[in-house]
C-alpha cells in the first residue's frame, strides 16, 4: 500500500482538521500519524496516511487543490514515502530515548547551540516543541525535545556538553532518560 506525507499551512481557523480529514477519509485514506499545532496564528500539519488504491493519489491531489482556494487559502503538499517505513516506531531500536528540556531567558541562539550539541554526538532529534512563555521581563523561552541518543556512554558526554551550554546561555537544561513503551 502506498504511503504519502501531507503538509497543510495557513492563517488558523476553525474547521481545517475536519476539512482536510473530510477530503482524505472521502477518497479511502487511512490516516496513521498527525502532528500539528499553532505557530503565531498560523496552522500547521504534517500527517501520514496510506492510499486505499495508486489511483487515489491523483484524487488525494485534487481535493487538496479545493484547499488552495477560498475560504481556506491553504498551502498543501503531498510526498509520497518510498521504501519500508516501520509503522508507530519513533525511536531507533538500540538506541536511548531521552526527553531534553532548556528553559530560561529568552535570547538568540538556544535552539542552535542546542541542536549542534546533539547532531555533534549523533543524537537525533524525534521531537521539538518550543515556545516563549509570558511578556516583559518575565518572558522564558521553554524547549522540550524528544531525542534518539545513540548508546549510555554517548549520553554521559552530552550531559556535559549541555551544561557548558547552559552555563554559556545561562539557561537550565536538564536530560532525562525515558522508558521504553511496548505496544
Amino acid at each position: 500500500m502506498k504511503k504519502i506525507m501531507i503538509t497543510v499551512s495557513g492563517k488558523d481557523k476553525p474547521g481545517i482538521i475536519a476539512k482536510v480529514s473530510g477530503l482524505l477519509f472521502a477518497r479511502g485514506c487511512n490516516l496513521e500519524d498527525i502532528s500539528m499545532t499553532l505557530l503565531e496564528g498560523q496552522f500547521a500539519m504534517m500527517m501520514t496516511a496510506c492510499l486505499p488504491s495508486p489511483a487515489a493519489g491523483v484524487r488525494v491531489l485534487q481535493g487538496l487543490e479545493i484547499l488552495r482556494g477560498i475560504p481556506w487559502s491553504l498551502d498543501c503538499h503531498v510526498t509520497e514515502l518510498k521504501g519500508k517505513i516501520p509503522r508507530g516506531k519513533k525511536h531507533a531500536k538500540d538506541s536511548l530515548p531521552c526527553m531534553i528540556t532548556a528553559f530560561g531567558k529568552d535570547r538568540t541562539g538556544i535552539v542552535y547551540e542546542v541542536s549542534r550539541v546533539l547532531a555533534g554526538m549523533g543524537v537525533n532529534i524525534t521531537d521539538l516543541d518550543s515556545r516563549i512563555l509570558g511578556k516583559g521581563a518575565k518572558t522564558t523561552y521553554a524547549m522540550l525535545l524528544e531525542v534518539d541518543v545513540p548508546d549510555k556512554g554517548v549520553l554521559a558526554k552530552l550531559k556535559a556538553l549541555l551544561a557548558r551550554v547552559s552555563r554559556k546561555l545561562k539557561i537550565e537544561i536538564q536530560v532525562k532518560p525515558l522508558e521504553r513503551v511496548s505496544l
